[in-house]
């Protein structure tokens, strides 16, 4: 739902200067947490920070959720590294809560989701789908809300985490280009990345366009894996690292308009919108042409965990040509020759393969309003908006193994698709009741239409070929059978069987009530209505206060209720991918299966419910004058119903024949089954600091920032435990830092500026096996990752006020966190995968990362 404020409110706001020397934040108007259009950040009666577009330019990361990682301490985001779309869409997490729970908007739009549900995200993503925030370059935008409290009565679904406002530029006039380069100390990872930013005049109003190319490079931090040897021992020319892990190879273009005509003295005409298209790619582990042994030996790295001795097969393969005539089996199906023609994976590749992953995504929005204000004074807003992102996925250098000798080696796999139509009416109103200020009355109706669609792939892609299943006759007459794996090998095409188009209608009304009932007291109530045409409605409601003790000190606090909707994309997410989980030494089929399927069913699946949450929040500010602000605040946000994907059932031999008699064609194929389910509760509490202070002084002008986070999330019941086990639930408690800190130094003085920034991450800690049913835990599979720091510089010129260069590094001392030490082989020091660092690792893997940029303004 819209964030209603007038035209000249929302204009100052997303045009805030450039020169961070020249503005406070803090005494800045907000439009996110509040309908009134009089609120500074230090005013509001519940958390926000304001980063201006000054606060932007000097993060060393074009990514804007990298950015919002190093402005925002309870904002954080994992890298999960060859997990298929995960890679490509990383998800991110605000105050311990997933993507899904965290509402985008766009001059106060909402933002549609992104097409990806994240089946392989993290333990406290997994399941969840929200908003790809990549698809707005950092140019695009004049500052950045992020409301850190409970929000859902006043915005609707998912403001369960907070809110995170999007202000695009405003300018009428200027140009504006920007360029920069930087890699990793270790030489890869190269990044290239060049934006613009252009203002014209539009009449009496604006126009605004923003352009962005970025270049992404490959970076790789993983090690060999202990397959790898024995290979080339053979004659095999294996690649070297055999898998990749680390940053996707992508390349971008993004481009934002924004725009204001004027109607008469108090009115407007809006629109803004976006269109992005990204290439990915990423590799799905290298496949071996034929069968090996392993004995690991010693731990390579101290402290290690050895894994057991093992023999792995070929990947791809027998599989048996010749059919022994005349003979069927009782079914009618052929009777194939253990003596006769074989093919193998090694047929088509004879040094192996590994397939690649490829990614296309195309994302679009646009939104057109009218606002302004009556004759009497009451302020309108009515606006129509509409969404797309449609990902596609290709599979190269691979096969589909029960087609044979006649299988394809590349596939389209099929595509996704998220479409979105919103229409708001917005009306704020101030009243004269006798209270110190008028009491601001809001209200507003939207009206949602999503739709979450699958397309199918190639027919190759998913077929079940004429080899699924053999059976094998020897030469003595016995018999045995052999299952080929189905599909395209790494991620198999969607099917007739996935594809889908799923909507859901929504309409909602709000009323929002604020007022300073006395010269230092405000307090504000809001209630909202909404009803799904799959779940049916609900209600939720929310108060907030504060009282000014005195101009130096205030108190606020607020408590809330909220919920989330489960996504169409969530009931109607199926697919198949390939993985290696808790640290297997060989990959299987790893199968997410729509709740209402004939596989969820059997595995104990159960129809969707909303998530209801209950938050609490309260703190206080301090402005003691001499440019110190400082705010503390402390939150507890208790979710009900939690959505998410359920750990992964083990799929037996006896299920496998089980589901087969039910009739589900991959049954033979399946390691693990998971779903979606309501299945735990949890309760996360935490604390937030934000320190600032500014200092104009004959060296120059300081602005310094400390932000502290703490935060703890305990998983209270585990409602399915057979859907979400005690390993799943732990890792959600654990994989997140609970501590996080980041100081920061701006400087200017003339020509010259610096900005230096010290990030902080507590520990995590991983938990690779599930305990048994007394909770006792085997300490091999315990892992504690220790806190770790990074530390940022930039230091810049600036030529004739128009031309600046800058150097600067991410991490610059290259500290990297600590290595998995789980499951290791002596050979290379690396799990079975290669990998050798933990994805939930708040530090990058990345190590450091050196730039060098240069801007111009004209």
């Amino acid at each position: 739902m819209s964030a209603t404020a007038s035209a000249q409110v929302i204009a100052a706001a997303a045009d805030a200067p450039d020169d961070s020397a020249a503005v406070d934040p803090t005494s800045e108007i907000i439009v996110t947490g509040t309908r009134r259009t009089d609120r500074t950040v230090t005013e509001s009666a519940v958390p926000v920070d304001v980063f201006t577009a000054k606060d932007l330019s000097v993060q060393a990361s074009p990514s804007l959720q990298t950015i919002l990682k190093n402005l925002v301490p309870s904002f954080n985001q994992q890298r999960n590294a060859g997990a298929d779309g995960s890679a490509f869409v990383r998800p991110p997490t605000l105050r311990g809560l997933p993507p899904d729970q965290i509402l985008v908007l766009i001059n106060g739009k909402r933002m549609h989701r992104s097409a990806l549900v994240q089946v392989a995200g993290d333990s406290l993503s997994a399941g969840s789908q929200g908003p790809d925030l990549s698809q707005i370059p950092a140019v695009a935008l004049g500052r950045i809300e992020v409301l850190r409290d409970g929000a859902a009565a006043q915005y609707g679904s998912d403001a369960i985490a907070g809110v995170i406002n999007l202000g695009l530029r405003t300018n009428d006039s200027g140009y504006e280009v920007n360029a920069r380069y930087g890699q990793t100390y270790e030489g890869d990872g190269k990044d290239i990345q060049v934006s613009a930013n252009a203002g014209f005049k539009l009449g009496e109003g604006f126009v605004n366009l923003s352009a962005e190319f970025n270049d992404q490079g490959l970076f790789n931090r993983a090690l060999d894996r202990p397959d790898a040897a024995p290979l080339r021992a053979a004659g095999i020319d294996v690649p070297s690292p055999s898998t990749r892990y680390g940053q996707p190879e992508s390349r971008s273009y993004r481009f934002v308009i924004n725009s204001a005509i004027p109607v008469g003295d108090k009115d407007e005409v809006y629109f803004f919108g976006n269109y992005g298209f990204a290439k990915q790619e990423v590799d799905f582990n290298y496949r071996r042409p034929f069968a090996v042994s392993v004995t690991p030996g010693a731990a390579a790295v101290p402290g290690a965990v050895p894994a057991a001795s093992f023999t792995l097969g070929e990947s791809i393969g027998p599989i048996y040509l010749d059919t022994i005539p005349g003979l069927r089996t009782a079914s009618g199906a052929p009777v194939y020759n253990a003596n006769g023609r074989i093919f193998r994976g090694s047929t088509f590749f004879p040094n192996g393969f590994t397939p690649l992953f490829k990614s296309d995504n195309e994302d679009y929005s646009g939104v057109i309003g009218y606002r302004g204000e009556t004759a009497f004074g009451m302020n309108f807003d009515f606006s129509a908006g509409t969404g797309r992102n449609r990902i596609s996925y290709d599979m190269t250098n691979t096969l589909n193994p029960s087609l044979g000798p006649q299988s394809p080696t590349s596939f389209f796999l099929g595509r996704l698709e998220q479409r979105e139509t919103n229409i708001n009416l917005d009306l704020s109103y101030p009243v004269e009741v006798g209270f110190f200020s008028p009491l601001n009355i809001a209200g507003g109706l939207e009206f949602r239409r999503e739709t979450y669609a699958v397309g199918i792939g190639d027919p190759a892609s998913y077929a079940i070929g004429p080899y699924a299943s053999q059976t094998v006759q020897r030469t003595d007459g016995t018999r045995f059978v052999v299952n080929a794996a189905l599909g395209a090998n790494g991620f198999p095409g969607y099917s007739p069987d996935a594809a889908t188009e799923n909507s859901r209608t929504s309409y909602s009304a709000y009323v929002d009530l604020e007022a300073d009932v006395a010269q230092d007291f405000t307090i504000g109530i809001a209630g909202r209505y909404d009803h799904f045409s799959d779940f049916g409605g609900t209600v939720n409601g929310k108060v907030s206060a504060r009282w000014a003790i005195d101009p130096a000190i205030a108190v606020r606090g607020a408590v809330s209720t909220g919920f989330r909707a489960p996504t169409p994309g969530q009931s109607a997410t199926a697919n198949v991918q390939t993985a290696f989980p808790n640290g297997s030494v060989v990959p299987v089929a790893v199968a997410t299966v729509r709740a209402d399927s004939v596989t969820g069913i059997y595995f104990g699946s159960q129809p969707l419910d909303p998530e209801k949450s209950l938050s609490f929040s309260g703190g206080f500010v301090l402005t003691p004058g001499s440019g110190f602000t400082g705010t503390f605040d402390y939150y507890n946000i208790a979710v009900r119903s939690r959505i998410a994907i359920t750990s992964s059932f083990n799929v037996t031999p006896a299920d496998r024949v089980a589901l087969a008699a039910l009739g589900v064609v991959n049954a033979a194929d399946l390691g693990q089954v998971n779903y979606f389910t309501n299945g735990f509760k949890t309760k996360t509490q935490g604390v937030d600091a934000v320190l600032s202070h500014r200092a104009s002084v004959s060296a120059g002008v300081f602005n310094t920032s400390l932000a502290v986070n703490y935060n703890s999330t305990d998983v209270t019941e585990r409602t399915i435990p057979a859907a979400i086990d005690v390993r799943r639930s732990l890792n959600i408690e654990g994989l997140s830092p609970k501590w996080r800190g980041v100081l920061a130094e701006s400087w200017t003085s003339g020509m010259f500026d610096a900005t230096a920034r010290l990030n902080y991450y507590g520990s995590i800690t991983s938990y690779n096996d599930n305990p048994n049913a007394a909770w006792v835990i085997n300490p091999a599979s315990i892992q504690e990752f220790g806190a770790d720091w990074s530390f940022d510089l930039e230091v810049g010129v600036t030529f004739d006020e128009r031309f600046r260069v800058a150097a600067g590094a991410e991490n610059l001392f290259n500290r990297y966190p600590d290595r998995d030490v789980r499951n290791l082989f002596s050979q290379t020091g690396a799990a079975a995968n290669g990998r050798i660092y933990n994805d939930a690792s708040p530090l990058s893997y990345m190590g450091g990362f050196w730039y060098l940029r240069a801007s111009a303004k004209f």
